[in-house]
């Protein structure tokens, strides 16, 4: 796991209050989702958390991830870079345990995605969930009941 805290508060402190979650993948474009998320984290009086979880089996584009360091930096925002193979599992487990009220990713692309699969597997605790278009628009999720 790396991750850099620009605020300098240590792993105890961070872990006491509730988290606005950014979830990105190694693409320049998604500093557009850490923006997005200072804003969530700022109305909702929330710390700013970005999360890479990477696949330890895939070459990473190590470029797009240091810019994307650097945007959380820019954010106030701490970037954690998490390998595993099982992404979903992953995600889940960051959520329980760190306090999560908020959660911010781009748009699914297919209908039975990593993201459906999340919002459904939360549905009911009470975590915002919010998607970023490609235009940095921000959206609130809204399932519809089964």
């Amino acid at each position: 796991m790396f991750h850099n805290n620009p605020s300098g508060t240590d792993e105890l402190e961070l872990r006491q209050k509730q988290q606005t979650l950014v979830c990105v993948t190694n693409q320049y474009r998604c500093e557009r989702l850490i923006r997005a998320g200072r804003v969530v984290a700022d109305l909702s009086n929330t710390d700013l958390n970005a999360l890479h979880i990477a696949s330890p089996s895939l070459p990473a584009n190590g470029d797009a991830l240091e810019h994307l360091f650097d945007v959380s930096k820019q954010n106030n925002a701490v970037m954690t870079v998490y390998y595993d193979s099982d992404s979903l599992k992953c995600l889940i487990r960051y959520i329980r345990e760190n306090r999560v009220a908020n959660v911010i990713t781009g748009m699914p692309q297919q209908e039975n995605s990593i993201l459906q699969k999340l919002w459904r597997k939360f549905r009911n605790k009470n975590i915002g969930f919010y998607t970023v278009d490609s235009e940095g628009e921000l959206h609130p999720v809204e399932l519809k009941e089964v």
